[in-house]
């Protein structure tokens, strides 16, 4: 594609031979005054790239990136924005829905509309920190084609040659209106859109990543498991995409003894938002609880759009014969926190309860689950909030709870439980405050790479307090709940235990005292009386 399409030849005159001789990188900053014109060089003379089109757009949208005024903006903080102007194009990637035979295209994101939401020929979209969990910021603009200089211009956007004119999209309702003294992200576009043809009622995604294109750097690596949620959807109403009841995810309690357990919930909510990393930080987080104790039918997964992340067959018998499986996709919240609630209502059930968070995350702290109907709008049943955590968590019985919440805007819940009452036995390990990002997956590494049998939870947090890109932070619904390991030993005693006593007094499931376990069989039985 070129630039200006043949609109002069550089032999007409003096000025134009200059246009044809100055460096091609940042042309209309050679020219004229960035605020009245910002062009784009000719992509025949120096791309790197075979597509022209392609390049063209890319340099047009870095050129426009550096232009932004950040006194100004809405979509982000000065501070944050500035930093976006200096980082490295390399360490940033880029998105496009291209312009095909003239068809348009919508664009919708999970928690609220865009601003000048009409159709678009192009949409882009720059992923600055590509490292960081969703949502962080993503910047998001619309291409209209066949537009004149004048018209772009007189109404704030960029014009970038070709009779292309780029705006800037963003959250209706949020211009001008970032609420910088509270320090919330409220306005900002924290995910990739869905962007779709218009007149598509199937809503197909046709935003891609492209590497390397002009000076933005990789894409991240996707999974490629298959998805298998649509047999085993709960959505209230059934749809063409979801045609079974939900699953019952069977609790182990059992009489005589007392058990670690855990839940580890990824969401996802579709297949650009979640990466090849967060399916292996499923996986790791369950290798990690195993190797300390946990039994496999005791640590259920709730994982994204596939309910066999972790490799195990269907209908694999295990160790438990109530328990034919263990792994579930993410759509089934219902019976994802039915567990939980199972988990912490039944007394000498359960000694530590461990609940591994690393979902994307709305500014408002709620986890995205899965986009189960393809809508790209996150419904209740498509989001797993704070209040409904705490609410599954409240006056649990299990001795300990430890939540480890590797995602954007964790500290939302280290929050909450300091105004709660009944939470006393939880503990919260978040990876970043309330407006800050989860980066990199570093709060997962440290705890599936630390020695647990040497090391208590609080002293695990004070090996990596320092250590992190965002500030993590521990919150204790009482004073020194976090005084055990995460599979329940006490901390006085670690010195005095072999591994192999530690495996024998505290990991997995032990036995309780008989006195115990015929009370709680006098309990449950009294209760089916009663029923």
């Amino acid at each position: 594609m070129k630039y200006l399409d043949n609109l002069w030849s550089c032999s007409s005159s003096f000025f134009l031979f200059l246009l044809c001789i100055l460096p091609t990188r940042r042309l209309a900053d050679a020219l004229l005054d960035s605020n009245t014109y910002r062009s784009i060089p000719n992509s025949s003379l120096s791309s790197p790239l075979a597509d022209q089109q392609l390049y063209h757009i890319a340099t047009a949208i870095l050129d426009v990136l550096h232009h932004i005024d950040c006194s100004t903006v809405s979509f982000t903080s000065q501070k944050e924005c500035l930093q976006i102007q200096s980082r490295d194009p390399s360490h940033m990637s880029l998105y496009l829905a291209r312009t095909i035979e003239r068809r348009k295209y919508l664009s919708v994101l999970p928690d609220e509309g865009l601003s000048r939401d009409r159709p678009h020929d192009a949409v882009i979209a720059v992923d600055p920190f590509p490292t960081a969990n969703f949502g962080h910021l993503v910047i998001i603009f619309g291409l209209d084609s066949d537009v004149t200089f004048e018209d772009c211009r007189s109404h704030g956007k960029w014009y970038i040659g070709n009779g292309q004119c780029i705006q800037l999209l963003e959250k209706q309702r949020c211009r001008n209106k970032l609420h910088r003294k509270s320090g919330r992200r409220r306005c900002e576009t924290n995910f990739l859109p869905l962007v779709y043809f218009d007149g598509d009622m199937e809503k197909e995604q046709q935003l891609k990543c492209y590497p390397n294109a002009g000076e933005f750097g990789g894409c991240p690596q996707l999974r490629t498991d298959p998805s298998n949620f649509s047999v085993r959807c709960e959505l209230q109403q059934n749809t063409r995409r979801c045609q079974m009841q939900e699953q019952r995810v069977n609790a182990r309690c059992k009489y005589y003894e007392i058990c670690d357990q855990a839940v580890i919930i990824s969401g996802g909510w579709n297949r650009q938002t979640t990466h090849y990393r967060h399916a292996q930080n499923a996986r790791n987080m369950y290798n990690m609880l195993r190797d300390h104790g946990f039994k496999r039918p005791n640590v259920k997964t709730f994982f994204a759009d596939n309910g066999d992340i972790l490799g195990l067959p269907l209908n694999t018998v295990e160790e438990d014969e109530q328990s034919s499986r263990n792994t579930y996709p993410a759509t089934q919240k219902v019976a994802m926190r039915n567990h939980i609630k199972a988990l912490c209502r039944v007394e000498n059930c359960v000694e530590t309860l461990v609940v591994y968070l690393n979902s994307p995350v709305m500014n408002d702290g709620r986890s995205l689950l899965w986009d189960a109907d393809s809508d790209g709008i996150a419904s209740n049943e498509e989001t797993y909030s704070v209040s409904e955590l705490l609410e599954d968590l409240q006056s649990c019985s299990a001795k300990k709870v430890y939540v480890i919440a590797d995602q954007s805007y964790s500290g939302f819940l280290a929050e909450s439980l300091t105004t709660s009452g009944e939470h006393g036995n939880v503990a919260v390990f978040s990876s970043g405050g309330s407006s800050e990002y989860s980066w990199n997956d570093e709060l997962t590494n440290f705890w599936v790479n630390a020695n647990h049998t040497s090391q208590c939870t609080d002293e695990l947090y004070e090996s990596y307090q320092d250590q992190m890109t965002s500030l993590p932070m521990l919150t204790e619904g009482s004073f020194n709940t976090a005084n055990t390991t995460i599979f329940g030993a006490a901390c006085p005693l670690l010195s005095f235990y072999t591994k192999h006593e530690l495996k024998a007094n505290y990991m997995g499931c032990q036995n309780l005292p008989m006195a115990l376990w015929l009370s709680k069989f006098r309990r449950n039985a009294d209760g089916k009386t009663k029923s």
